[in-house]
């Protein structure tokens, strides 16, 4: 059976969510958009009318709770006691560009930050109060944060690809052949959120609240309950074989008949073009996929493979035993469109 669909997202790795594209993707399918925050006195600010205006209607502060924060330090704990590559070694830069990753001290435990200092991970906090790590290691803990956060009810959504990439290959389990399974990218077409103003969203948001909401929530709710149904059709399916081209097409068809309630309700015509922008997830794959030993395949994923330091940082991650990929893995098994990432802003 498909999986139970997840209607709340949860968005890493920033405060504040810096892409238009989350703000569509979240109007359209998630009942609520989560971002990780410092404490419970924070406030998300938005200099953009509009995506102020959306998060004011589907954002929901979520900040880590003592317990939470002590599962990020097991995690954390028990990755840098199997061995960390040496891109997540923090370096302060020496010259006029810093590229480290900044984080708010109160979203880890002292004892965390005692942990990664101690390791060579960060170093003393900055004037601002922050903690300084390489962009590697601190895009990996806010993924391991974001990971404890949403567990089997959320979403995740980013739009940072090397954070994406941190878990396309942190969360592989080597369970040796001949059956090997493998988190690999999954392509589909899905919705082009570039075609739909976001005034158009905000306005629809405000009616399914005003009006009470289930038949509107239900035209949203079709929509990604299909996205899941297909991702777990295709999890098994080659990418290069025909039996997917043809699941790929009846998906296509499927999704725009499905929608032609929500393109009525949003003015738009039946006819409008709407499935034209690809769509990243993660999917648990078996050996008969690409064979036992063959990795990620050959998707255009930007950054995930190519990104400065990225093949060294996820090297010392890939097929490791830790607490952290299996994780992953048990989550990925059960929901497949539970890891999102934007392709562009």
């Amino acid at each position: 059976p498909p999986p139970a669909t997840m209607r709340t997202a949860l968005y890493y790795p920033h405060t504040e969510v810096r892409s238009r594209n989350v703000i569509h993707t979240a109007l359209l399918l998630w009942d609520n958009l989560e971002y990780i925050a410092p404490f419970e006195g924070y406030s998300a600010h938005y200099e953009d009318v509009e995506t102020a205006e959306a998060m004011e209607i589907i954002g929901r502060k979520r900040v880590p709770s003592e317990s939470e924060k002590g599962q990020v330090h097991a995690l954390i704990e028990d990755l840098i006691a199997r061995g960390v590559p040496a891109t997540f070694r923090y370096e302060p830069a020496s010259g006029t560009q810093d590229h480290s990753y900044e984080m708010w001290p109160q979203k880890l435990l002292h004892e965390t930050w005692d942990l990664l200092r101690d390791a060579g991970l960060t170093d003393r906090h900055l004037d601002n109060r922050d903690y300084p790590m390489s962009q590697s290691a601190g895009l990996s803990v806010m993924a391991i944060l974001a990971d404890v956060l949403a567990g089997e009810t959320r979403s995740r959504i980013t739009d940072r690809s090397l954070a994406y990439a941190t878990i396309a290959n942190a969360a592989q389990v080597d369970a040796g052949p001949p059956n090997p399974a493998r988190v690999v990218p999954l392509t589909f077409k899905g919705i082009a959120y570039d075609r739909l103003p976001i005034d158009r969203l905000i306005d629809f948001r405000k009616r399914e609240a005003r009006e009470g909401g289930s038949d509107y929530r239900k035209f949203r709710h079709n929509y990604l309950e299909a996205v899941e149904k297909h991702l777990a059709r295709i999890t098994r399916v080659d990418a290069r074989t025909a039996h997917r081209a043809q699941l790929d097409e009846e998906f296509r068809i499927d999704m725009e008949d499905d929608l032609a309630d929500l393109k009525k309700e949003l003015g738009f015509a039946r006819t409008d073009a709407w499935l034209s922008k690809e769509v990243v997830a993660l999917a648990i794959a078996g050996g008969t996929l690409f064979g036992a030993g063959v990795g990620i395949p050959h998707i255009p994923v930007p950054e995930v493979l190519t990104a400065s330091g990225s093949l060294a940082m996820l090297g010392g991650l890939l097929g490791s035993r830790n607490k952290l990929a299996k994780a992953r893995y048990d989550v990925l098994r059960k929901h497949p469109m539970a890891y999102l990432h934007e392709l562009s802003d």
